[in-house]
């Protein structure tokens, strides 16, 4: 299969970039590598599109909603117009759910009613991802390094890289249309994973509990091997 893979060096890219090419022709667009998907010459024509470029981040949409309108929506609107009839993925955030707390919810929210009107388009609310590998900044690469100055009483539903990759083949498989959760369907308490440390109470931009709705995904046959606890432990 021709797949168009943007934001293939990205976190979650990486690893689905290293689970396809085996089988796949996947060709790569990444900003990384000077592709801007915004006014990038797109001639060819793919059997899959999966779309997972873009600028992600709860707080540092607060100082730039302009590049994150920008770099999210117009330039997946560009892609829905181009491809109007190749099935494609796009990756969306468990946000959505509150598009209304900050401008990262507010693009992915966006982007869904955009793709509402793509005859072949799945968009895939990614909820908390976490890998061996954890983004510098984030919250369990601060908590493994020892850099963790508070947690929340948030409560996230973690879904490990290798479960992420798994749901997406499964979707690739599908003929899902619309929206679909890609998570556990079981939420972990910040506070639990971090014991001891002061909690912060004031968080007005970012959602304080998340859970995946699963059904859509169980019924795919999807089985989460991981739990953020039992990581954490071996870890």
């Amino acid at each position: 299969m021709k797949i168009m893979l943007t934001g293939h060096r990205g976190f979650i890219g990486t690893a689905l970039l290293n689970r396809l090419r085996e089988h796949n022709l996947i060709i790569g667009f990444d900003l990384v590598d000077g592709h801007d998907l915004f006014d990038i010459a797109l001639p060819e024509e793919f059997d899959l599109i999966i779309h997972l470029a873009g600028k992600s981040g709860v707080r540092d949409s607060m100082d730039d909603p302009a590049g994150y309108w920008h770099n999210n929506v117009e330039v997946t609107k560009r892609l829905l117009t181009r491809y109007s009839q190749t099935r494609m993925l796009i990756a969306s955030s468990s946000s959505v759910y509150e598009p209304h707390l900050n401008p990262y919810a507010a693009s992915k929210f966006v982007i869904e009613q955009a793709a509402y009107e793509h005859p072949n388009c799945l968009c895939m609310r990614f909820h908390t991802v976490y890998s061996d590998k954890p983004r510098k900044g984030m919250f369990l690469q601060k908590l493994l390094d020892g850099e963790l100055e508070y947690t929340t009483n948030h409560l996230r539903d973690f879904i490990h890289i290798d479960d992420l990759c798994d749901a997406i083949e499964l979707c690739m498989m599908s003929k899902l249309t619309g929206t679909i959760d890609i998570g556990t369907g079981v939420p972990t308490s910040i506070m639990d994973l971090a014991p001891g440390l002061p909690v912060m109470l004031s968080t007005p931009n970012e959602r304080q509990f998340t859970c995946a709705n699963t059904s859509k995904l169980s019924k795919l046959g999807f089985r989460p091997k991981h739990s953020i606890t039992q990581y954490l432990k071996n870890t």
